[in-house]
C-alpha cells in the first residue's frame, strides 16, 4: 500500500477552523475523498492503491490570511507557515496543506500546490515534500485530490535537473489534462472524477509517497528537527533554528541564532516549480459552467 501524509495548517478565520471538531471534520472529507481518487478510483478509471492518512492538524489562531491576498504556495507567509510545521512533524514527508480565509485567492483558484524540495544531491537523490494553499470554496470538492496530483507528479524527465516537471504524463506539455472527468481537468470536477494509467504510473513513483521516502539527508540532520523552523528569509537562503536570520544581511543579530544555508540548487529548483504553476494556470471548480463543443474541443462557458 501507498501513503500520502497530510498536514493539515488552519489559519485563523478560515472555514471549519473554529473547533476542533469542524477542523477534523473538513481534514477527514478532504482525505477520503483525495483517497477515493487515487486508491479505489472512479468508473472509467483505474484503482490506483495511493491512500492519504491525517498524519496532524495544527491550528494557527495567531496567523491570519485573506485568500484574495494570496496567489498561492510562493506566497512567502504560506512558505513560513510550513517551514514552522515542520517542526512539529519532525520534517515529515507530507503534504503541508494550509486552509486560509476567503472564498478563492488572488488568482480566482479555489486551491495552488506543488512539490518543493528540501534537499538535492542530483536526479537521483533528492528529498521533497508537498506545499499547498486552499481557500474556503474548496471545502466539500475533490480540491485536495486534484492538488495532490500536482504534487504527485513532481519529477525528473532525465538525469538533467532542469527537466523537473509536474506536467501531467498523460498530456505531454501540460499541467492539467483535457478530459472534463479527469481530477486534474483545470475546472475540478464535482463528482466521480477518475485518473488513468499514466497518471497512476507516475503518481506510484512520487517521492512524497511515504514508502518511496528515501534516508534523512545529513544538513536535516544536523540541523535536528527545527532545521526549518523559520523561512523569514528564505529568499536569501537561509532558515534559523530560532526564527530566522536579518532578511537583510543574513547574520545573526540575536544570541543564540543558528543560521542553516540553503543550498542554491534548492531555491532554484523550487523557483522552477512556482514558475510552472503560474503557467498552468488557476485550479477552479466547474459547478459554474457548462460544457460545449467548440471546434471538437470541450470548452467551458458560463451558464
Amino acid at each position: 500500500m501507498a501513503t500520502v501524509d497530510v498536514v493539515s495548517i488552519f489559519t485563523r478565520g478560515a472555514r471549519s477552523s473554529e473547533t476542533a471538531e469542524l477542523r477534523l471534520a473538513r481534514v477527514t472529507n478532504d482525505i477520503a475523498r483525495a483517497t477515493a481518487v487515487w486508491s479505489t478510483g472512479f468508473f472509467p478509471g483505474v484503482s490506483c492503491n495511493i491512500n492519504f492518512n491525517n498524519l496532524q492538524i495544527i491550528f494557527r489562531d495567531d496567523v491570519t490570511l485573506e485568500a484574495n491576498t494570496v496567489p498561492g504556495i510562493s506566497d512567502p507567509r504560506v512558505i513560513n507557515l510550513i517551514s514552522q510545521s515542520k517542526a512539529a512533524t519532525n520534517n515529515a514527508v507530507a503534504i503541508y496543506v494550509v486552509y486560509v480565509s476567503g472564498p478563492t485567492l488572488s488568482s480566482g483558484a479555489i486551491g495552488n500546490a506543488g512539490p518543493q524540495f528540501d534537499s538535492f544531491t542530483d536526479t537521483t537523490d533528492f528529498r521533497i515534500v508537498g506545499h499547498c494553499v486552499m481557500s474556503d470554496d474548496a471545502i466539500d470538492t475533490y480540491a485536495l485530490a486534484h492538488e495532490a496530483g500536482h504534487v504527485l507528479f513532481g519529477r525528473f524527465l532525465n538525469n538533467n535537473s532542469n527537466s523537473f516537471t509536474i506536467n501531467d504524463p498523460s498530456n505531454p506539455g501540460e499541467a492539467h489534462n483535457d478530459n472534463p472527468n479527469n481530477i486534474m481537468f483545470p475546472f475540478i470536477p464535482s463528482s466521480n472524477p477518475f485518473i488513468n494509467a499514466a497518471q497512476c504510473n507516475v503518481a506510484s513513483q512520487s517521492r512524497v509517497i511515504r514508502e518511496n521516502v528515501g534516508a534523512v539527508p545529513m544538513a536535516m540532520a544536523m540541523g535536528g528537527a527545527n532545521a526549518f523552523l523559520s523561512v523569514s528569509n528564505n529568499a536569501a537562503g537561509f532558515t534559523s533554528r530560532k526564527g530566522g536570520c536579518c532578511p537583510c544581511c543574513d547574520q545573526e543579530h540575536h544570541p543564540g541564532y543558528i543560521c542553516v544555508p540553503i543550498p542554491k540548487r534548492v531555491r532554484r529548483l523550487n523557483e522552477h516549480v512556482f514558475k510552472l504553476l503560474k503557467k498552468a494556470g488557476p485550479d477552479k471548480l466547474n459547478t459554474k459552467f457548462k460544457y460545449v463543443c467548440k471546434d471538437k474541443m470541450i470548452v467551458p462557458k458560463h451558464r
